[in-house]
């Protein structure tokens, strides 16, 4: 009657979990990239807490429920000597099913996780969901699709990110329109940073490099976070006064020398969906003032 009553506590409580979201804060920031990565943090708490009420109900149960009281005699049925092992049991059934049903959960967790990683790490060459890279001046029109279940956008723009010991540059290459795409400084608590300002409803492929050791550009707000190594396309070797993964072009612009690929680069999306300002910080430590490596993300209507 006791166990009864746990589980249908139990059962309500998940229930609730899953109309009243727990836990709105972390799964709402992670939805600033994607409303699939909202859905996957709601089903990893609510496969959790089942599995978790489960093995703990499981576990309590045995424990009390099969015990003998003090003083009271009991059948030796294990056969338990000293200096001999108690006899062995085996059910076939329940450890196939004991191997197997954690091993298929696995397995779900997995292929559901991959939609939401796809989203983000696509690269250029793939079939990102976003068409192909914008004209001058073209927008974006990021919407939301029903039937894909992510965003999608008519066409991206790219933009280049170089870290460095112990900073950040951008610039928006051939993304002439201030609206779209903005460099500028910024005052975090007292101390000059740069600043990224971007234009809500558009999707841009930030290109990503370092000009020295190991960094990881993370987009607070939007969860995204991936790892930059050294290219050597980001050093001057040719003494133009500019990193070697750049080019000036015709129009007075900056665009990338090569191909993604042939440069090294590393890519993520960043679809920008709400107005919002935020850091971008480095979370690979990578010298004396990693702590303080930061930009300004400026998100406008």
């Amino acid at each position: 009657m006791v166990l009864r009553k746990l589980w249908q506590f139990y059962e309500i409580f998940v229930l609730t979990l899953m109309r009243v979201r727990l836990f709105p804060t972390i799964g709402d920031k992670m939805a600033d990239v994607t409303p699939l990565f909202d859905n996957l943090w709601n089903e990893y708490i609510i496969w959790s807490f089942l599995v978790g009420g489960f093995t703990f109900i499981w576990l309590y149960h045995h424990s009390l429920w099969y015990r003998s009281d003090e003083d009271e005699e009991w059948e030796n049925k294990d056969g338990i000597e000293v200096g001999v092992f108690p006899k062995e049991y085996d059910n076939f059934t329940l450890e196939v099913a004991w191997t197997v049903l954690p091993f298929l959960l696995i397995v779900y967790l997995a292929i559901i996780s991959w939609g939401p990683l796809d989203a983000v790490w696509t690269s250029a060459e793939a079939d990102g969901g976003y068409g192909d890279e914008c004209a001058s001046g073209e927008l974006s029109n990021m919407t939301w699709s029903e039937s894909d279940g992510r965003y999608v956008a008519e066409c991206y723009h790219v933009i280049y990110i170089e870290a460095y010991q112990w900073g950040w540059n951008f610039d928006c290459l051939e993304v002439s329109v201030p609206d779209l795409c903005e460099v500028g400084t910024a005052v975090v608590e007292g101390t000059p940073a740069a600043s990224l300002t971007l234009k809500q409803g558009e999707v841009y492929l930030a290109v990503m490099g370092s000009a020295d050791v190991t960094h990881a550009p993370w987009f607070v707000s939007w969860g995204v976070k991936e790892d930059v190594l050294y290219s050597q396309g980001t050093m001057d070797l040719n003494g133009d006064g500019l990193s070697d993964n750049l080019i000036l072009t015709e129009n007075g612009e900056y665009a990338l020398s090569g191909s993604i690929g042939e440069l090294g680069l590393m890519t993520v999306w960043l679809p920008a969906e709400d107005v919002e300002n935020f850091l971008l910080l480095c979370t690979e430590y990578c010298g004396d003032n990693h702590a303080y490596m930061l930009a300004q993300i400026n998100v406008n209507a």
